[in-house]
């Protein structure tokens, strides 16, 4: 009797202990998870089992602390340019009850109201008259003259350029996609199809493709630039299913460095991910350095011939250091809390850099970064031969790229990793997200156009529909003929975002 209940009880022991493991597995899966859906914010702890390691990124996030808290209500303020509707109100009966007379204000007091017109349509007739003067007999000689359409840019078309601009900053900017556009004109008892306001937004995109290819000049024209690529779910017509194509950003930003940086990104879709995309698109590029992730594409443009002076590679801190995030969650393993640790030293460096001028930023970065690569490298080749499951991944990755890893700390112009261009890409993973998928291959590439100039002027502190606006307006002024040089975000005279 006694024997059964101790085998009873080391049964249940191991399966209590069995259950513990599975639990365990779970939460490391689920914590893994988690890290990969919402990226930043779950480096923070993950339920509560991370609270000694802090993998947060000096240069991406803010200190909670340092944010003034809001104490009360604060007074709603009426923004710059919008001119305020009055509305007088008065006691129902105004006559004194002695004399009869209408009694004058003595006082008042006033409350500020916020109301929004949806969808405020108007239909302008342009009539374009022709004169001719019938004074007299003489004056009959002259020639009639006539008006004609200064209309360049949606000529022939029911619409007129603004509107295909205001569509488009609500597609590509705020996300709205078309059928919705068409449904909230229809409430305003506007019949426009979809497909008209995608067609608009598509011809105007073609006025615009010169001043992408101005930005791309731009970015080719610097000391280094960021890459990165996105997948993209395409309408295939009569297959019944999408394809998938890619769309390629470059990126200039200097502003780590230089107070006087004129950032720009350049986006274009292909439907191919080859390295030979990217190397087509780089072609007469004047920058020496490209930072971009471990994407074995990009390694023919580092590839050296006796032709060609081929680009330098600088590689990614984030992306290794996401590699050791993950194998400390399934794993953790103590090297990789360590190695995240240190990457975090050289974070809190950039920190400190950033905004000095480049040689000063080398000089900070020789003097307190480079002890803290030593360090890492000596302790990922000590554990090499060792490392298991997802750390050993962590481990070949970061001790293959450790070269262009290192790149950034011997030229104060280089970031330390390609979060510049990644944070670009969020603007098209929403748009990718609402609409769901891209119409055409051709409509792939009326987005790059757009993601071109407002990524652009976002990179640049300017308010994407006053920009898109302003160049619209600068096209239609000039009948095309316009310097592209001044259509560049940095020289847009309206919708500075103010700090």
């Amino acid at each position: 009797m006694f024997r059964e209940h101790e085998e009873r009880e080391r049964f249940a022991k191991r399966k209590i202990s069995a259950l513990n493991s599975e639990r365990q597995r779970l939460k490391e899966q689920l914590a893994v998870l988690r890290q990969e859906h919402f990226d930043k914010s779950s480096e923070k702890g993950i339920a509560g089992e991370e609270e000694d390691l802090d993998v947060s990124l000096a240069d991406d996030e803010e200190d909670d602390e340092l944010c003034e808290k809001p104490t009360g209500k604060r007074p709603r303020k009426i923004p710059k340019g919008i001119e305020p509707v009055v509305v007088h109100h008065y006691p129902e009966n105004r006559n004194c009850s002695c004399c009869g007379r209408e009694m004058p204000s003595i006082s008042s007091w006033s409350s500020l109201r916020m109301v929004t017109v949806p969808e405020h349509v108007e239909f302008i007739q342009h009539v374009h008259h022709t004169c001719a003067c019938n004074h007299n007999e003489h004056c009959k000689d002259n020639k009639p003259v006539s008006d004609k359409s200064d209309n360049h840019i949606m000529k022939g078309r029911g619409i007129d350029p603004t509107f295909a601009a205001e569509a488009a900053v609500q597609k590509f900017f705020e996300h709205i996609p078309t059928f919705r556009m068409e449904r909230r004109l229809r409430n305003a008892n506007v019949n426009l199809s979809r497909q008209a306001i995608g067609s608009g937004i598509a011809h105007l995109a073609s006025h615009l493709e010169p001043v992408r290819q101005a930005l791309l000049d731009h970015v080719k024209a610097g000391h280094a630039a960021h890459a990165d690529e996105t997948p993209v779910r395409v309408q295939a017509p009569g297959k019944g299913k999408c394809d998938q194509g890619y769309f390629w950003a470059i990126c200039r930003d200097e502003r780590g460095w230089n107070p006087k940086a004129e950032p720009a990104v350049v986006y274009f879709y292909a439907p191919s991910r080859a390295g030979s995309v990217i190397e087509e698109l780089l072609s007469g590029a004047s920058f020496r350095y490209l930072i971009s992730d471990g994407y074995a594409g990009y390694n023919r443009l580092f590839q050296n011939d006796d032709l060609n002076d081929r680009l330098v590679s600088a590689r990614c801190w984030a992306h290794a250091r996401r590699n050791f995030h993950e194998a400390f969650l399934a794993t953790k393993s103590p090297l990789a809390k360590r190695i995240v640790q240190m990457i975090r030293k050289m974070y809190a460096v950039e920190k400190a850099a950033r905004g000095l001028p480049p040689e000063a930023r080398t000089a900070m970065r020789q003097e307190r970064t480079l002890p803290v690569l030593a360090e890492i490298r000596a302790e990922l080749l000590k554990a090499e031969s060792g490392a298991q499951g997802t750390l050993k991944k962590a481990v070949n990755y970061t001790l293959k790229a450790f070269d262009a890893l290192q790149r950034f700390a011997f030229d104060g112009r280089l970031e330390i990793d390609n979060n510049p261009i990644e944070r670009c890409i969020r603007g098209i993973a929403l748009t990718k997200k609402n609409s769901l998928f891209a119409g055409s291959h051709d409509a792939a590439q009326v987005w790059a156009v757009y993601y071109s100039l407002i990524e652009s002027a976002r990179l640049n502190r300017i308010n994407p529909r006053s920009y898109l606006n302003w160049v619209v307006g600068e096209i239609e002024r000039n009948q095309g003929d316009v310097d592209l040089s001044t259509l560049m975000p940095w020289n847009c005279p309206v919708g500075q975002i103010e700090d």
